[in-house]
C-alpha cells in the first residue's frame, strides 16, 4: 500500500525524473537521501515505476507526421492478444490501445513523412485478423504526452476523506 510520502515521491517523479534523491527529500520530509531510494527502488520493484524515458522532440528530428488509426479486427480466440501485439511490432508504433466499442484498437504513429506512414498502413492492411481501418493526421499538437495535470497527492485526500466517512 502506498503511503503518503510514496505519493509524494510517485508525484514529483512524473514531473521531472531527473530530480535529486536530496531535492525530493527536502519537498517530501524524509532528509536521507538513501531513504529516499530506498523507497523509489521499491515502487520499481512494485511496479508504481516501470520505467524512466525521456520525452523527445519528434518534429524537430523530422519526425513530424502524425497519425491516429483507429483499427477494427476480425474476432477470434485471443485476438486481443495476437493482433496487439503485431501492431506493437509495426515501424514508428509508439502507443497502441485496446479500446471497447466499435473500433478495438487505437494506434499512434511518429513517421518522417506519408510515404513512411503508407509503408507502415501496407503491413496493417495485410494482416489478416485487420478487418478495417480508418487514419488521421494529426495537424498539430495542443499537448503531448504528459502528466502534469494529474496530482497524485488528491489521491491521497481521497482516501482520507472515504476513511473519516466510514468511521463516521
Amino acid at each position: 500500500m502506498l503511503d503518503r510520502f510514496d505519493l509524494r515521491i510517485l508525484n514529483l517523479l512524473k514531473d521531472n525524473s531527473e530530480i535529486s534523491l536530496s531535492d525530493i527529500g527536502k519537498r517530501i520530509g524524509i532528509f536521507s537521501p538513501s531513504a529516499v531510494s530506498k523507497r523509489i527502488h521499491e515502487l520499481k520493484d512494485q511496479g508504481y515505476i516501470k520505467k524512466y524515458v525521456a520525452l523527445l522532440d519528434f518534429e524537430k528530428m523530422g519526425y513530424d507526421f502524425l497519425t491516429i488509426t483507429f483499427i477494427k479486427t476480425r474476432y477470434e480466440k485471443n485476438y486481443a492478444r495476437i493482433v496487439g501485439e503485431k501492431l506493437q511490432k509495426l515501424p514508428n508504433v509508439v502507443a497502441v490501445y485496446f479500446i471497447l466499442g466499435d473500433i478495438d484498437f487505437i494506434m499512434f504513429t511518429i513517421n518522417r513523412n506519408r510515404k513512411e506512414y503508407l509503408t507502415t498502413m501496407e503491413t496493417l492492411t495485410a494482416m489478416e485478423e485487420i478487418e478495417r481501418s480508418d487514419s488521421r493526421v494529426v495537424a498539430y499538437t495542443l499537448k503531448d504526452i504528459g502528466f502534469d495535470n494529474i496530482n497524485l497527492l488528491d489521491d491521497m485526500n481521497h482516501m482520507a476523506d472515504e476513511h473519516l466517512t466510514k468511521s463516521q
